[in-house]
């Protein structure tokens, strides 16, 4: 009963984010038709399934973490840690690839997504080619045992992660060049290792499940 309440939950939600986007996007024609060809592919494969059925296969205990962050959010995120057409926007963790292209599209910077489900991938890199998207791509590699490519503003979504996973990405991460900007959600990464980054600000962002703060912090140590 409470998986059905949920499920019925969420789907409101996305609805009432869906008619958010449309106002505050679709006016872009190219980016209504790139989103709204990503939103049809999904109709008969819905990314939760898709991310379950896949950590099944896996034999992971936890099958319930996929989630994703609103448009308004990505747009909100890329406006306080200023990015730039210089950029090199990493996100870990892209999903089925929406932010990412979203974040090409309107920020003009280079972008790339890693995703460790093949099915969000091979998708994702259909519609960037589709669309011409040219300065974004995806990787498949899982972000906690795959290297890392370079970037100089990199979005970690990872409420989901445990500590013992947080603490080798957290290594990684340290190793980029001083001043690369990392955005992370609900936790700074000092809580990790308070030497080896320095936070700039924090801001409130929304997601379907609530409020929370984002932190904005650069690497001091490389």
């Amino acid at each position: 009963m409470k998986t059905f309440y949920n499920m019925i939950k969420y789907t409101l939600i996305d609805r009432r984010l869906q008619k958010e986007v449309k106002k505050c996007y679709y006016h872009d024609h190219t980016f209504s038709h790139l989103d709204r060809s990503l939103l049809t592919a999904y109709i008969f494969k819905n990314p939760y399934t898709i991310s379950k059925n896949y950590l099944k296969k896996r034999n992971e205990k936890e099958v319930h973490t996929y989630g994703e962050t609103p448009l308004m959010t990505y747009e909100k995120m890329a406006k306080e840690v200023g990015l730039e057409p210089t950029d090199t926007f990493l996100e870990l963790g892209s999903g089925r690839g929406r932010g990412a292209l979203f974040i090409h599209h309107f920020f003009k910077c280079q972008v790339i997504g890693v995703e460790r489900i093949p099915q969000f991938v091979k998708l994702s890199r259909h519609l960037a080619h589709k669309y011409h998207q040219d300065r974004v791509s995806f990787i498949c590699s899982d972000m906690l045992k795959g290297e890392l490519p370079e970037a100089t503003v990199i979005y970690l979504y990872g409420t989901a992660l445990t500590d013992l996973e947080i603490a080798p990405l957290v290594q990684k991460l340290k190793k980029y060049p001083k001043g690369t900007k990392i955005i992370s959600i609900s936790y700074p990464l000092t809580d990790y290792d308070e030497n080896a980054f320095h936070i700039e600000k924090s801001f409130t962002v929304s997601f379907p499940w609530g409020e929370t703060e984002a932190y904005i912090q650069t690497v001091e140590k490389p």
